[in-house]
Order: C-alpha cells, then structure tokens, then sequence
C-alpha cells in the first residue's frame, strides 16, 4: 500500500517548544506526598558538570553534559523511604530515567532507586541502607542545557534548599549558541525523552551542498531486522532555519524556524511506503536553486509497539539526492548511581548487682575498644545499677569487642570479680574484669553485666587484686680497656600474688630490649587499673613489661703497626 500525507503548515511556535520539551526531556510528575523525610545526603562539595561531546570545545545550547555527585548517610541514621534530591540549574535538563543505587561489590544489592526528571533527580532509600556503617555512594545523570548563560557557575539545589555554585567544565564562562554550523548533509539518532518505544532520526542538510539544485529527494529507509516500525502522527517534518548560530540552536523559534508543506516555497511533498518501510519526501524550490545560508532539516519519528530495552541498536539509511547516509543509534542509560555500606550490629550492656546493695546512684564505667580498617576505636559506656541498658551501636559485622569494667570504689562495699554473659559473650577475656563479644549484624546482642558484693577489701585477709612491681632497667657499662659493653641489669620489685618470669635480653644493633612477664597466683587478679610504667596486658590473662635502651659503643683496641723501612 503507498500512502501519501502533506506535511501541515507552520503550527504554534510555544506549542511545539513545549511538545518538543515534554518529548525530549520526559516531565514525569511525582508526589511529594508520597515521599517520606527529606536528609541532606548530597557532597555539595562533590558536584561538578562534565563535557560529553568531545567535538564540541565547550557545552552550548543543546549539548549534553553529564552530572555528578557523591552521597552518604551518617551512620545508622538511614531508614527506609527516606529520600534525597539533587535539583537541577535551569539552564540544564535531565534525560528522564530511573535507576538503582547498586553495591559497588554485589550489584544484587540495592540501597535505593533514583527518578531523573527535567528539573531533580530524587532518591528514595531501601530497607538496605538500615543497621548499616558508612554508608555512602555515587550518582550521574545525562543533562541536555536548555538555557543560555553569562555566568561561570551553575546553581543546584539540594535537600532544605542547600543551593551550590558550580564552575561550569573546564573553566568555561558562561553557556552561547555553538558558532560552528553544519558543513556536511549528516543523519543522527536518538531516543526521545521517557518513550521507550520510540527512535528519532534527523537528517540535516545544509544549503551550500544543493545550492546548484531547484529540487531535491530525501529517501528514509526505515526497516530494522527483527523489529516492527511505523511512522508516528504529524511525521516526517521537514523546515529550514537561516545559517547561523542562534537559528542553530533554536530550532522551534518562530523568528527562525520555516516549516515546509504542500504549500510553500520550497514545497514538501511527503510519500510513505509502509511496504517498503520508506518515506519519500521531495523538495521543490519552484525552479530557483536553494539558498546557502539556509540549513534543511529532515525529522522522523518511529514506534516500535514496544519497550526499546537497554543496549538496542538501530540503523538508518537514508539518501539525499545521490548521496548514501547510515545513521545508528544506541539505547544507553542516560544515568546511573553506585553505594555501599557495612552492615552492622549493636551492643546493649545492662548492670545487675548480687549478694548485697548499693547505692543506686553509683555508676559502673565500662570501657569498650575494637580493632576496624586498621585503627583502634574506644569509649566508655556508663552503667547504672538499676538494669538500665546503655547500647553501643553501628558496629560492622563480624567485630570482636572488648569491653572492661572499671570496679568502682564504694564505702563498705566490696565487688568480686565482674561477669559479662550473653550471646557471642566470652567471658574474662583478656583479664577478669574484661569479656569480648562477637558483633552479629542486623541486630542488637543483649549483655549482661553482673557484679558481685561483700565486705570490703580491707576487712579481707588477703585482697583479690595484686599489684605489679616496678621494673628497674640499668643499661650496660664499658669496663675499662674493653671493646664490649656489659649486659644491661634487670630488677624486678617482688610483690603478693603475682609470679614474674626471669628478665629477657634481645639485642638488635645498638638497640636492646627487655622484656619481664607477670601472672597472677592462683585466685588472684592483677590490679589493671594502676600498672606501673612500662607493663601491658597481653590479652591472654598475664602482663608484660617491655622497654628498649640504647647499647653504649665502647672504644676500639688498636693493634700498633710495625715501622716501615726501605730504601
């Protein structure tokens, strides 16, 4: 069947600006009803506009760049339907699409989906991002600039209306028409908008390449192995605008924009073959030869009947007069977005007193410390009497924690030895008055802390805790008329309760270190609040003492040389 259409006349220029916008860019309406609280999870300081077109020595009117920028959530802060937005300058526009943030390591996992509209792109959080540490990621969209400008920055937004200036690429100052026009008859393709069903094709003519012709055919060859194409309504359209920059890059303005029909000069006679899966369009400029400072464009939409899903591919042949065009076109995401996080677990310590009472008033102090991405974290936590929990939280899956009890002193009260029990709990390790917990993530462990009373430590015969002596460390001498220093002294204060190890002596260069080992007797504890200088815990229960001196260098003997004699 061939079936001929006339092209219809010029048609409202603020209508089909709008039409163009709705189509290119996609305005998808959303509810802010429907979202939940708003966080300010958008770097400020990590938003920055990057050129696309490597042609192109600057973005202009029309070009499309690409937007950046970081995020994160404090930790243990996120929930799910939590959002945040980053919202566009005016003078730029997003490619409408939607995305996940996907782990950076597992992209099974998604802590988010993200909508990119014209005007924002908005985030809204998943259950994934709760009960987890530093939690943070990444996210780009595909802008097109839709408005001029003489600044040098571009104002976004973000949450609680954060505005940010950012420079625009490569210290560009501010955004003109592209002074380079269209030399060669070129095709191009794209995707439209948020219709995933259609593919758009141009074909751009410029007037010095059929300023020797009064008329011209354009031949469109539509046909996609494996695929159904129709023409959409009110398509082909074909208009020329003068040759210059700002006609260039304001296609759908009235001053510039001349649509072409059955009736004007040049006239558009439009033939569809939907056999052949063709459009002929012949151009007659009723025997004048075309303008050259004229720029022809030829605009032709197609429907698939069908999502176009990521990574399709499309051709186009078309020809112009005698020459051959192949144009391709690539669907690709028009944006994208990363995050990760750890996922932790929580600690909540709770006192129970036996065998006696105290004061309600006192307060337990429980250090807590653990070993994450190399560095030592710490605090203290204090307990109440009472059963009150106080809760460590946000730490990563799978941490051993420490956790101590500093034993008060309290007036006629005695405290045996503390007992932490729970689950993942290991009691009196390293020492005692410690435990270590197992963090499991994405739940809290419940720990419990019980402490014995009774009389006091001076009514008892002999008291729980030892005290560990002073180290006295003399380095060696050089005797003298020696070469070699002496070893260095050790002496060790003997104190109740506690057996020390005979002094040891590693000697490296100029360097020697010496090392003492204390444990306690049985049914004794070492005191670990007031150690002597020089002694640690070595987390098996026993206490070390270490410190490195400086060997003294002692004179050279000197073997006298025999005098020389000769001639």
């Amino acid at each position: 069947m061939l079936k001929t259409a006339k092209v219809r006349g010029a048609r409202s220029s603020v209508a089909f600006f709008l039409a163009f916008l709705l189509g290119l860019f996609g305005i998808v309406a959303t509810s802010s009803d429907a979202r939940a609280d708003e966080i300010p999870a958008i770097d400020v300081s990590s938003i920055r506009i990057t050129k696309l077109t490597a042609e192109e020595a600057a973005i202009y009117k029309w070009s499309v760049a690409r937007v950046d920028a970081n995020w994160s959530i404090p930790d243990g802060s996120g929930k799910a339907g939590d959002t945040f937005r980053l919202v566009l300058p005016k003078e730029l526009g997003a490619f409408a699409d939607t995305f996940d943030l996907r782990d950076e390591d597992d992209e099974s996992l998604t802590y988010g989906r993200c909508e990119a509209t014209l005007a924002e792109v908005v985030c809204i959080l998943s259950e994934n991002v709760e009960n987890r540490h530093d939690v943070n990621g990444s996210l780009w969209v595909r802008t097109q600039v839709k408005e001029l400008t003489t600044a040098n920055t571009l104002e976004f937004e973000t949450n609680n209306g954060v505005k940010v200036q950012v420079p625009l690429p490569d210290g560009q100052r501010g955004i003109g028409y592209n002074p380079v026009l269209p030399t060669e008859t070129s095709k191009s393709g794209w995707f439209p908008g948020t219709d995933r069903t259609a593919v758009y094709w141009r074909v751009v003519i410029p007037g010095s390449k059929i300023s020797g012709h009064s008329s011209v055919t354009i031949v469109d060859d539509y046909r996609q192995a494996g695929a159904t194409l129709t023409v959409s309504e009110g398509y082909p359209k074909i208009f020329w605008v003068p040759a210059s920059p700002e006609c260039w890059g304001e296609l759908s303005s009235s001053a510039c924009r001349h649509d072409l029909g059955n009736a004007s000069v040049p006239s558009a006679e439009v033939a569809i073959d939907e056999d052949k899966d063709q459009v002929r369009v012949t151009l007659d400029n009723k025997g004048q030869n075309f303008q050259t400072d004229r720029i022809y464009v030829f605009d032709l939409e197609l429907r698939t009947g069908g999502d176009i899903p990521i990574g399709s591919k499309y051709v186009n042949r078309a020809t112009v007069s005698d020459k051959q065009l192949l144009g391709s076109a690539e669907k690709n995401h028009s944006c994208a977005g990363s995050g990760t996080g750890e996922v932790v677990g929580h600690i909540g310590v709770k006192k129970v007193v036996t065998g006696g009472t105290v004061d309600p008033g006192v307060a337990y102090p429980v250090t807590w410390s653990y070993q994450h991405g190399g560095a030592t974290r710490s605090g203290e936590l204090s307990l109440k009497g009472d059963g009150t929990v106080e809760t460590l939280n946000n730490i990563p899956d799978g941490t051993v924690v420490t956790l101590t009890e500093k034993v008060p002193s309290v007036a006629g009260v005695g405290f045996g030895d503390p007992a932490f029990s729970g689950e993942g709990v290991t009691d009196d390790t390293p020492d005692a008055n410690s435990a270590q917990v197992t963090v499991a993530g994405l739940k809290t462990l419940d720990v419990t802390l019980t402490n014995p009373v009774g009389a006091p430590a001076s009514d008892r015969a002999v008291s729980d805790h030892a005290v560990l002596g002073a180290v006295d460390v003399q380095v060696g001498v050089c005797p003298p008329g020696g070469t070699e220093p002496t070893e260095p002294s050790v002496r060790v204060t003997p104190t109740d309760g506690v057996v020390y190890s005979e002094p040891r002596i590693s000697s490296n260069g100029n360097r020697a270190t010496i090392q003492v080992t204390a444990t306690a007797e049985a049914g004794r504890t070492i005191d670990e609040q007031n150690l002597p200088d020089g002694w640690a815990a070595a987390g098996d229960g026993s206490f070390v003492f270490t410190r490195t001196v400086a060997i003294p260098t002692c004179g050279k003997a000197v073997k006298p040389g025999l005098p020389r004699t000769g001639t």
